[in-house]
């Protein structure tokens, strides 16, 4: 059969969101981690504070890390291909 519009190709955008989202995140946990001083006010403000806890940091650092690297494979497999 010749080519649909059927494809199972991932979008375009949907890599570099992936990395955008993930690194972004990351950089985020990775701060309250290191410095929790400097978040601490804004994070509190917002009614988010039970996010200062390290446990849920880590696992946080841990999941963004993973969304980056999705990323980054999605967008090295449709360069690739």
């Amino acid at each position: 059969m010749e080519g649909g519009p059927q494809s199972h190709e991932p979008p375009s955008w949907l890599g570099r969101t992936l990395m955008a989202v993930g690194i972004s995140g990351a950089a985020f946990a990775a701060l309250c981690c290191v410095a929790p001083f400097l978040v601490a006010g804004l994070v509190t403000a917002v009614g988010l504070g039970f996010l200062l806890n390290d446990a849920l940091l880590m696992g946080l650092l841990v999941v963004f890390t993973g969304v980056a690297a999705l990323g980054y494979y999605v967008l090295r497999r449709q360069k690739c291909a």
